[in-house]
């Protein structure tokens, strides 16, 4: 038996190496590590933006006192594909004014209902039985105070997209929720701010 281990043992035992061997094992690791690593920061980087782009819109329907319409909707869009560098064809916004109307307390028992809710670029409007979706993205509010929900999307292409070393494409979606800040309430087109009429077809659960 000591006869035929002993050149198992030998072998282990030697230190001796190639360095171009070794690279060959290390650079397919190194590879995936360095790709990987850009894959990710990107994602981030570019979910990143998508949130700026939406917290500059949202910022911009909250300052509104006139009713929004449609050609300021499509504005908002130009403004959210500039600040993300995206084409027509893969974005989209949504803006919605929701309110609660009894139980505005208890997040489970309360009673929302979507004042009124615009897409742009192919986004449907919401409906009642959307909200059953959005209850956790919809924070506590005083019976009948208006949120304006911004919802933004941009098709993402990932510069690996591998399954080894990344994900596969995808559309990331963001969602910020403000308060009007001049306004009691954001209305759409011939609505008269103030009036407690939002200007939209109202769906509630």
């Amino acid at each position: 038996m000591k006869i035929l281990t002993t050149p198992f043992r030998a072998f282990c035992a030697d230190q001796k190496g190639s360095l171009s061997v070794e690279a060959v094992f290390a650079f397919p690791m190194l590879f995936w590590a360095a790709t990987a690593m850009f894959t990710f920061f990107d994602a981030y980087k570019v979910q990143n933006t998508s949130y700026r782009a939406n917290y500059t819109i949202s910022d911009m329907i909250s300052r509104e006192t006139e009713p929004l319409d449609q050609a300021y909707l499509d504005g908002l869009h130009k403004v959210f594909r500039y600040m993300t560098h995206t084409g027509s064809e893969d974005s989209w916004i949504r803006v919605s004014v929701v309110r609660c109307r009894s139980n505005c307390a208890d997040e489970n028992l309360r009673d929302l209902e979507w004042v009124w809710s615009r897409g742009v670029n192919g986004a449907r409007s919401l409906t009642a039985a959307d909200l059953a979706f959005y209850r956790d993205k919809i924070p506590l509010m005083a019976i009948g105070d208006p949120l304006v929900l911004v919802e933004t999307s941009r098709h993402y292409n990932p510069p690996f997209a591998s399954a080894l070393v990344s994900f596969a494409e995808r559309d990331l979606v963001s969602h910020v929720v403000t308060r009007p800040r001049f306004a009691n309430q954001v209305c759409w087109e011939s609505c008269v701010v103030g009036n407690g009429d939002g200007g939209g077809d109202a769906g509630n659960i």
